[in-house]
């Protein structure tokens, strides 16, 4: 076996087992989302990490905005899970501030947060835009740059 197979075979294998363990963590998200859906509408917040941990908050909410249940997933890695969170139960998700975020790290205050925005955002009519990555934003700036849709203006 060459050195290229070896190589090959590994990334393979790395492949395989990511595939998994996304299947495992969105399994985790689907189980969590439909326990809140039974129970209400579902406002979902989320922030990206790269170097950093991410985080994903869900809020069952009643016809009035009010949380009634609530759950999150923080962490590096795939072998990230939900959690049952009650943290908010009560508060109405459209006036979530950053004060009421103090206790909490970072990425569940933005998420939080996000997902705050986004209930408001929906409630007015708009539409939420898609963020784009890291990676992928920067890939449409150059592909902007080279093919001309971005003028600059003299």
């Amino acid at each position: 076996m060459t050195y290229f197979m070896i190589v090959a075979v590994g990334f393979l294998f790395a492949t395989c087992l990511q595939f998994l363990f996304q299947m495992v963590q969105m399994k985790s998200f689907n189980i969590c989302y439909g326990k809140l859906r039974r129970q209400g509408r579902v406002a979902i917040g989320k922030s990206k990490g790269f170097f950093h941990a991410g985080a994903i908050t869900m809020f069952a909410i009643d016809q009035d905005g009010i949380i009634i249940d609530g759950s999150y997933m923080k962490g590096f890695t795939m072998l990230a899970k939900f959690k049952d969170w009650d943290y908010f139960n009560g508060k109405d998700v459209g006036k979530i501030t950053e004060e009421d975020c103090k206790k909490i790290g970072v990425p569940l205050k933005r998420a939080s947060l996000d997902a705050s925005s986004n209930y408001n955002i929906i409630m007015s009519g708009g539409e939420i835009p898609e963020k784009q990555g890291l990676i992928t934003g920067a890939l449409c700036k150059v592909a902007d740059v080279v093919y001309g849709t971005r003028k600059k203006k003299a």
